[in-house]
């Protein structure tokens, strides 16, 4: 159906009462901030950062059905960057690199089932991470820390904004309460995941998610995965995802079929899977956005960016 002119001059006032809200300079400076922080971090945890990839022949088949996001350039198909997991994992073939990380723009074409959610944007920032030869506790304590380290950054460096946003300062969380996924399922049933999200008041891990087949299985405890989320309380869902990786030839085509993965797509992953080898990794990503939701008590995630980029949503720019 055409947009009529009355329609489209509404859609630009609205627009336009979005960038000039008063409450924007503050949120992009908790954005800004958590940011600085992560850096200050990763450079103090000897963390090598890595330039972001936006075209790729792979990118991360996600969990999820998303609108395809590709191009066709130079006789090749190219897809936008859904998460850069598997160049972590080649990042991490060379010798003299063992933690490294990305702060890296990620396209997630959402399906309109996600448009009302509050938690998804169809583009959003992403703090990637991964470790050479660690495993799922390492990470986990890894981004305890980190999150601890940038919740006091923003105290000490805008306690005025932080207490505008939010009433107080920020807690500074340490061990968080972890959590099994076929638990909190039997226990809460379907939407388990909101309705602890809701009734907590501290985030908290979740783990064992039957999910991509990149996630490592514990093959001493088969049907067991060697993943971990990080809930934000308060009904504001996941903020972060992460898991060991599967790094063995056999093993990943295994549950590439037990996924339904097109191994054609990843023929080349494949080829250095079988020839070369990866190396044992771990490692996670956490949304910026997300966490600048959290931080600044906002309904809606969009709520965070200039430009809105809400799924399904009609935009002028």
């Amino acid at each position: 159906m055409e947009t009529t002119i009355l329609e489209k001059t509404t859609m630009l006032s609205e627009t336009l009462k979005k960038i000039k809200r008063p409450e924007l300079k503050d949120i992009l400076k908790i954005q800004q901030g958590i940011i600085r922080a992560t850096h200050e971090f990763m450079h103090k945890k000897d963390v090598v950062q890595l330039m972001p990839i936006m075209l790729s022949a792979i990118t991360d088949p996600l969990n999820h059905s998303v609108v395809d996001a590709s191009i066709n350039y130079a006789d090749q198909k190219w897809s936008l960057t859904k998460s850069m997991i598997f160049h972590k994992q080649l990042a991490l073939i060379n010798p003299s690199l063992d933690a490294i990380y990305i702060v890296s723009p990620n396209v997630r074409l959402e399906s309109k089932d996600r448009a009302g959610t509050g938690r998804h944007l169809f583009e959003f920032t992403q703090v990637d991470f991964e470790f050479k030869r660690k495993d799922k506790e390492f990470v986990m304590a890894f981004m305890e820390e980190l999150i601890a380290f940038v919740f006091d950054s923003l105290n000490k460096q805008l306690p005025e904004i932080i207490i505008k946003l939010r009433g107080e300062l920020l807690p500074v969380f340490k061990k968080l309460i972890t959590y099994r996924t076929e638990e909190l399922e039997a226990e809460l049933g379907e939407d388990y995941e909101f309705k602890k999200s809701k009734e907590s008041l501290e985030p908290f891990w979740l783990v064992n998610h039957k999910r991509e087949f990149y996630d490592k299985e514990d093959m001493s405890k088969p049907g067991t995965f060697l993943n971990y989320d990080i809930i934000w309380p308060e009904g504001y869902g996941e903020g972060l995802s992460g898991a060991e990786r599967e790094y063995e030839y056999t093993q990943i085509l295994k549950r590439m079929e037990e996924t339904g993965t097109n191994k054609e797509v990843f023929k080349d992953y494949l080829s250095v899977a079988k020839q070369e080898g990866f190396i044992p990794t771990a490692g996670a990503g956490f949304g910026v956005e997300r966490m600048t939701r959290y931080i600044c008590q906002l309904k809606d995630v969009d709520e965070v960016t200039v430009f809105s980029r809400k799924p399904y949503s009609e935009l002028m720019f």
